[in-house]
């Protein structure tokens, strides 16, 4: 199978066309300007009235709204207010649709947070530059914010490995006890990222990766380390008995093989790797086996020990199951560095190779 860190990403999908919604009390004008809106490439939603339109943005994805600024009912000045004051919604560009003897209310408007105005009748080409303007700002700020998100993940995982990871790996060097150090390793990178379960594999010198911690704590599970309980279950082949041919069928073997990390969003749903062991486990335990990371576990000269295997990261918050965040996964993966030289440190390369 192919050497993959996580699913291939899906092929690129042709951008959609921008939704605008046109929001007019007057049927002809409503048509009108829709006709022409379409005529141009765009997806045209339509609204009769303000209540209407927010009915509307509640539930569809809409990318910038054409609002008649003279309404009966909830007037167009009301509309953007209501927009402006939703979070959801706040963003929204909003043009005022407007004659030439409305420029107070079409000023008023501007004041309250509308992208503009557009006169009617409309001339086509000052139509569409201002549509087009306005979405360009748009995307910009949501460049922006995705630009900024992505700096304030890399400054939080920068401060987790000052500040936890890092110490983390301190306190793992002065742990000269083989037990205390395999359960330290395994719930602190639990910890890390909020996982519920997860595993500890340790290479034995006959190639193969044999189950030396074991926790979960929905199910209660403590197995290996200090908990005095064995571990049941056989290690895993990295290398199949009949054929000699590498193991790349589960997880583990399969980062063990390759020093490579596997994060995987949903086990259910992921191709090329075999999940019957773990569907079999959750048929009979009533859990449910979703996300997992795995990674691999090397000496300081890069000899492989073992695999660090997380399983059904949770949203601190709601406890849902989520995804391994990437930003996380790099840290675990620093944290699996420092975990292998403790090892090291601790005779696990000694064993691996008796």
């Amino acid at each position: 199978m192919p050497e993959t860190l996580s699913p291939e990403p899906a092929v690129s999908a042709p951008p959609r066309p921008d939704t605008l919604l046109v929001v007019d009390d007057n049927r002809l004008n409503r048509e009108a300007l829709a006709g022409r809106l379409r005529g141009q490439g765009y997806d045209v939603l339509l609204a009769a009235s303000g209540e209407d339109a927010l009915g509307l943005l509640g539930g569809a994805r809409v990318d910038l709204a054409l609002v008649d600024s003279l309404m009966p009912g909830l007037s167009g000045q009301g509309v953007l207010e209501r927009i402006k004051a939703d979070p959801k919604l706040r963003d929204l560009p909003v043009i005022m649709v407007a004659g030439l003897d409305e420029i107070e209310q079409v000023a008023a408007c501007i004041g309250k947070g509308a992208e503009g105005y557009v006169a009617s009748p409309f001339d086509p080409v000052l139509l569409r530059a201002q549509i087009e303007a306005c979405l360009e700002n748009r995307r910009l700020r949501e460049k922006e914010a995705r630009f900024l998100r992505q700096l304030q993940k890399e400054k939080e995982h920068s401060d987790r490995l000052v500040n936890v990871v890092i110490p983390i790996g301190i306190a793992f060097t002065r742990e000269k006890d083989y037990n205390r150090l395999i359960e330290k390793i395994l719930v602190e990178a639990k910890k890390l990222c909020n996982a519920d379960g997860g595993t500890l594999y340790l290479r034995t010198h006959d190639e193969k990766l044999e189950f030396a911690m074991l926790r979960n704590t929905s199910l209660n599970i403590a197995m290996g380390g200090t908990s005095g309980k064995p571990i049941p279950f056989p290690p895993l082949d990295l290398f199949d008995p009949a054929t000699d041919e590498p193991n790349h069928h589960l997880v583990a073997c399969h980062v063990a093989l390759t020093n490579n990390s596997v994060n995987i969003p949903d086990a259910y749903d992921a191709e090329g790797f075999d999940f019957r062991g773990t569907k079999a486990f959750d048929q009979k335990t009533g859990y449910r086996s979703k996300s997992f990371l795995a990674v691999p576990l090397r000496s300081r000269n890069g000899a492989m020990l073992g695999v660090l295997q997380l399983i059904n990261a949770q949203n601190p918050e709601t406890k849902e199951v989520i995804a391994f965040d990437p930003m996380l996964q790099q840290s675990v993966e620093s944290l699996g560095l420092l975990a292998g030289a403790a090892l090291e440190s601790c005779g696990v390369l000694q064993r691996t190779s008796a």
